[in-house]
């Protein structure tokens, strides 16, 4: 029997990560016959850093292109294990500058103490069985460190695998905006969460002041705080509605395609709600935000949480998907069909 080790940021309940495990825990089902493979998810408990016990490694969604996991990865490769990587991607807290082109004007790659990690970044992709990265950001970061391009692939975050809702959306008349608010621990761009916090009570006590109700809700326990005090702010029962429960993701999915649009700063609450066809506004805290947007083709819609004028910003995209949201939803079902088959390829090609 062969032995899969999935590694990303799982055991914390964060719906996010838990549903890319889920995601691929489907595929392995799909394809992977029970009686020949174990596939085993990092948990707590179980020692990442030894890829002794097993066939094949793979930094999964959830996982990051950072030190840390790019040398669990290497180590891996380093031992002749298969490595596939699967949906991860780069992330930092500077906010990327971009040309007439729309290429990073900086150079991503690591210098300093972690300028080794270019060089391992150069070996893993020689090595790897399957090298895809979730958007161009990420693809510019390894371009960056020096790996060539033929090595690794843009092959989406595995949120696209979700199942795509009609079309024809049920809940276009819809006059209520779900709100993802929470914490990042203030390590975003701006510096800030406060500051959001304040743009964010702007714009949707003007969002209310046109006739919209506000749904607050979270996707991870740490967020609840930052909830609560988002709906105190807003002060408004009659309005704004606050739901403190932590959904499974077929759940959510479903709370969501009730939904005008969302408003999301974790995330996967975009991915979720483009996978439901709500269209969305994102709250970009990090690189990782950004790329997402590139992604999806539909970069204009991250906004970064650095804006001075980030309250402007948000009734700004609100008018744009009000008066293009089934445009918005052709293209979520259109980069959704693209990276599908993407992510499927590692396991229709037998790379495990």
């Amino acid at each position: 029997m062969k032995r899969i080790l999935y590694v990303g940021w799982l055991g914390f309940n964060n719906i996010g990560d838990e549903l890319m495990w889920l995601l691929f825990r489907d595929l392995c089902r799909s394809y992977l016959p029970d009686k020949h493979y174990d596939v085993i998810p990092s948990i707590p408990g179980v020692d990442i850093r030894n890829p002794g016990p097993y066939d094949t490694v793979v930094l999964g969604g959830g996982s990051l292109l950072i030190p840390g996991y790019i040398d669990i990865a290497y180590q891996a490769a380093a031992k002749k294990k298969n490595v596939i990587i699967w949906g991860s991607g780069h992330d930092r807290q500077d906010y990327p500058v971009f040309d007439a082109a729309g290429k990073i004007t900086t150079n991503l790659a690591y210098t300093g103490e972690n300028q080794a990690t270019n060089g391992k970044l150069m070996e893993l992709a020689q090595k790897s069985v399957f090298f895809g990265v979730r958007g161009p950001l990420s693809h510019q970061f390894l371009e960056h460190s020096g790996v060539p391009k033929a090595q690794t692939i843009i092959g989406g975050d595995p949120a696209f695998l979700l199942p795509a809702p009609s079309p024809v959306h049920p809940s276009k008349k819809s006059r209520t905006i779900g709100v993802n608010w929470g914490t990042a621990y203030n390590r975003i761009f701006g510096g800030s969460e406060e500051t959001v916090e304040k743009h964010l009570v702007q714009s949707l006590s003007a969002l209310i002041a046109q006739g919209y109700k506000i749904n607050i809700y979270s996707v991870w326990g740490p967020d609840r705080e930052a909830c609560k005090r988002l709906y105190a702010k807003l002060g408004d029962e009659e309005n704004v509605e606050l739901d403190l429960e932590l959904y499974h993701h077929e759940d959510l999915l479903e709370k969501l395609k009730s939904y005008a649009l969302t408003i999301n700063f974790k995330l996967h609450a975009s991915y979720l709600s483009a996978s439901a066809g709500v269209p969305f506004v994102c709250l970009g805290y990090r690189f990782k935000a950004i790329d997402f947007g590139l992604s999806l083709k539909l970069p204009e819609f991250v906004l970064s949480t650095g804006d001075e004028q980030l309250s402007v910003s948000i009734l700004d995209r609100v008018g744009k998907i009000e008066k293009g949201a089934d445009k918005i939803r052709e293209t979520f079902y259109t980069q959704q069909r693209h990276y599908r088959s993407l992510l499927e390829t590692p396991f229709q090609e037998g790379l495990f």
